[in-house]
């Protein structure tokens, strides 16, 4: 606490306290504006009210995001990542500074240098604008920042909780330490991703590099900006690195799309803001804009092969300890444990830990919802075209996962109605529960087609005759036949089994209907 609050009287310390706790910079700016005896407050104690502020939003990780947000970073208006709102925010620059400044004493030389990545020294680089512990006034533009990167970050941060921590819950349940180590490599990663972005150097720009030896110069500033991290934090920078890989990885190969070691170091190119994109896209597809040059190669590598991997090896190497090892879990140096490590699919006992399916993961699932169409329904355009219509989006979105629980509550209003064709078959089938995807997918394909056949009769359709085969029909790929039977019901069961007909005598039918 600043001794200068010994000072306050009581009032004055309590207005003082109250805007300390504000926990965004927009509810500090209403306290402000109550009183001029509030203004005087805030006015005689900007940096350590500012701070607290900034806390309350960015959490214990504050000295990163800061520097992330004020590190003089290299801009051309040629760069595809200086945006029009960023060239308008260069006319703010200089007030943000004096701001700063007129507040906080002298210029600090380091701090308000702005270096050419291609050109300065590595140390220059690694050193500009370093992690500061003590207050400081924040800028309207450095608090702007702040919020939209937090943003981000809990975005992130959600995103390794579900598929490192816990399966259960679409909302990060890290604890205290835990998020803290996340957001600290996280941030980390962010200047890292902003001093050497994916998308800043065109086709011609990266023959030049390469032939005026700079590729190796760029290398040598990656590892110089990592260098300056100690090696247990760097441990924890390179499992968030590795959970980016494995997600970029993971969110092509569901989509069919390239996700081979140089796509994907390509793609790490664009940080924790390129995979929460990714991740609600469920596709890399969107960020080829930003990373149209990065696969021209020559002399057989790219600027980014081993985005982070290259640089962290040669620090290991430097600092004589020994490389993560490929079969240890990453998340080991971010969290204390995991919840559902060893967890079973509640149906068939496979083990599956966190890969199993449940509710706040559903909108995962990578499958072609067509593909839950019973039998031989899927192959019926009768059927599979207004299928499509209803369910296209849904993938792209998060309708996927409720659409999914409304299969559970379907079952529970068949099962009311005793509806179901085989009576307590899918009783201890719940939506709390954890499921393999076979065993999922088993269970929606027994319902899906019943939740079609009900949002076509809410629809007003009129279905014809039922086929006797109903969705087990050989012939509904067959559009006159789909057309004129409807194939949306079970087959009608013979009372008499082929196995009791003899095998000699006159020809019988192989379907005696009740």
């Amino acid at each position: 606490m600043p001794a200068s609050l010994n000072s306050l009287s009581f009032q004055e310390d309590f207005v003082y306290r109250l805007m300390t706790f504000c926990p965004t910079f927009s509810a500090l700016g209403s306290i402000i504006r109550v009183s001029r005896s509030f203004n005087r407050v805030f006015r005689s104690h900007p940096k350590s009210i500012m701070q607290a502020v900034a806390y309350n939003i960015v959490g214990p990780s504050l000295p990163q995001a800061l520097r992330v947000v004020r590190y003089p970073y290299r801009r051309e208006y040629g760069d595809p990542k200086y945006s029009d709102s960023e060239k308008d925010s260069d006319s703010e620059k200089d007030s943000d500074s004096d701001e700063r400044n007129s507040n906080s004493g002298p210029k600090d030389s380091d701090s308000e240098e702005d270096p050419d990545e291609s050109k300065s020294t590595p140390n220059t680089i690694a050193n500009t604008c370093p992690e500061e512990r003590d207050a400081t006034i924040i800028t309207a533009k450095e608090q702007r920042k702040l919020m939209e990167n937090t943003e981000v970050m809990d975005a992130f941060e959600n995103i390794y909780s579900l598929t490192r921590k816990d399966h259960t819950s679409k909302t990060s349940v890290l604890t205290w330490e835990e998020s803290w180590r996340f957001r600290r490599a996280a941030y980390r990663i962010m200047l890292f991703c902003n001093l050497f972005p994916a998308s800043r150097y065109g086709i011609e720009a990266l023959y030049t590099l390469e032939e005026d030896g700079e590729v190796e110069e760029i290398r040598q500033q990656r590892v110089a900006v990592l260098s300056t991290y100690p090696t247990d934090e760097l441990r924890e920078l390179y499992a968030v690195a590795q959970f980016m890989h494995d997600t970029f990885a993971a969110i092509a190969l569901a989509n069919g799309e390239p996700h081979d070691e140089e796509t994907i170091d390509a793609v790490l190119g664009t940080g924790p803001d390129g995979l929460t994109r990714a991740w609600e896209q469920r596709s890399i597809d969107d960020l080829e804009e930003e990373l149209y040059n990065l696969f021209t190669e020559w002399g057989g590598v790219t600027l980014n092969d081993g985005f982070f991997t290259t640089p962290l090896a040669k620090i290991w190497e430097a600092r004589g300890v020994e490389m993560p090892d490929d079969g240890e879990a990453a998340s080991n140096y971010i969290l204390d444990k995991v919840v559902g490590a060893d967890d079973t699919c509640s149906q068939c006992a496979t083990p599956g830990g966190l890969k199993l399916l449940t509710e706040a993961n559903w909108d995962r699932l990578s499958l072609q919802l067509s593909d839950l169409l019973k039998n031989k329904l899927k192959s019926c355009l009768v059927v599979t075209a207004p299928f499509v219509g209803l369910t296209e989006d849904m993938y792209k979105s998060d309708k996927q996962g409720p659409w999914i629980a409304g299969m559970f509550s379907l079952k529970k209003f068949l099962g009311m109605l005793a509806l179901h064709d085989t009576p307590g078959a899918w009783d201890g089938w719940e939506r709390d529960m954890s499921y393999c995807q076979p065993c999922l997918t088993k269970f929606l394909e027994d319902h899906v087609w019943k939740w079609l056949l009900l949002e076509q009769l809410k629809a007003g359709w009129v279905p014809p005759e039922n086929c006797e085969d109903g969705y087990d029909c050989k012939i509904a790929h067959k559009r006159a036949h789909a057309s004129a039977k409807n194939h949306l019901c079970e087959p009608i069961k013979s009372d008499v089994d082929e196995a009791d007909v003899p095998s000699a005598g006159p020809r019988r039918s192989k379907r005696l209907h009740k």
